[in-house]
């Protein structure tokens, strides 16, 4: 098993944006996951979970 330095991140998003056409999902949009953590993206219908 390979150990990763915990801080840095295994996922990094930095101003992350997606169009359909005329429609944003997403806007500007970052993240990062570390080594060990539990992360969860919530939000309403059509936010843009799925397309993140």
């Amino acid at each position: 098993m390979t150990r990763t330095d915990p801080r840095t991140p295994l996922v990094e998003l930095s101003g992350v944006g997606k169009h359909y056409g005329r429609v944003r999902a997403l806007d500007g949009v970052s993240l990062e996951v570390h080594a060990g953590e539990i992360t969860c993206v919530l939000g309403d219908n059509g936010a843009g979970k799925s397309t993140l």
